[in-house]
């Protein structure tokens, strides 16, 4: 394995992160491979799906972690089309022979969110999680029936109580910490030592 893409919104990109601590560079760092960040703060899944052709194929990468739909619902969009718009980027990548990786989205730590003065999602912040929490769901089910890998950040981010773990966010409630991004970086590793480990092997002679 040579290179990956992230293609992704600001959880990829990483908001207030410096670069070389966002998970992208802490994976690239890793595996030893090149790494593309192609988070873009605010994106939705369609977005992703727009670009996806020239952020992804373009760049003929071995892999592509997918990762969005956070901001989607932040405008109460609905929960098949998200669901489409990432599937039909996991195909995309197959046709064109590239690994799709499907990333599911961390949740939201909520008392850090509600001290913010920010535009709250429209249909409210008890709506969104409740369809954050769903989409979760959905996608590892679906990953698991399509037999396209996943990482699942959202549990990650839970306490072994089910709470949200404050310590990886940053003061927004809404984006990794750089220990949020170490965390997720590690998970990333291992789960792509454990799929292409032959590969991994190569990359690292």
């Amino acid at each position: 394995m040579k290179k990956i893409v992230c293609l992704g919104d600001s959880l990829t990109e990483g908001t207030d992160v410096d670069k070389n601590y966002t998970w992208p560079a802490l994976v690239a760092n890793e595996l030893r491979v090149e790494v593309l960040n192609r988070g873009i703060g605010g994106d939705t899944t369609g977005g992703l799906l727009g670009r996806f052709y020239f952020d992804v194929a373009q760049q003929r990468p071995d892999i592509v972690l997918i990762m969005g739909g956070t901001n989607d619902l932040w405008w109460d969009l609905d929960l098949n089309s998200i669901q489409a718009n990432i599937f039909t980027m996991a195909c995309q990548a197959r046709y064109h022979q590239i690994a799709p990786v499907i990333g599911i989205p961390p949740p939201l730590f909520m008392p850090a969110v509600q001290t913010q003065d920010m535009l709250g999602p429209v249909a409210g912040f008890e709506r969104c999680l409740q369809k954050l929490n769903h989409l979760a769901s959905i996608l590892m089910h679906s990953a698991q029936t399509s037999d396209i890998p996943c990482i699942d950040f959202y549990h990650l981010f839970l306490d072994r109580q089910g709470e949200v773990i404050g310590a990886y966010f940053l003061e927004d409630g809404l984006h990794p910490n750089k220990a949020g991004h170490r965390a997720m970086a590690a998970r990333i590793v291992a789960t792509l030592r454990n799929l292409f480990y032959p590969n991994m092997q190569n990359a690292a002679d």
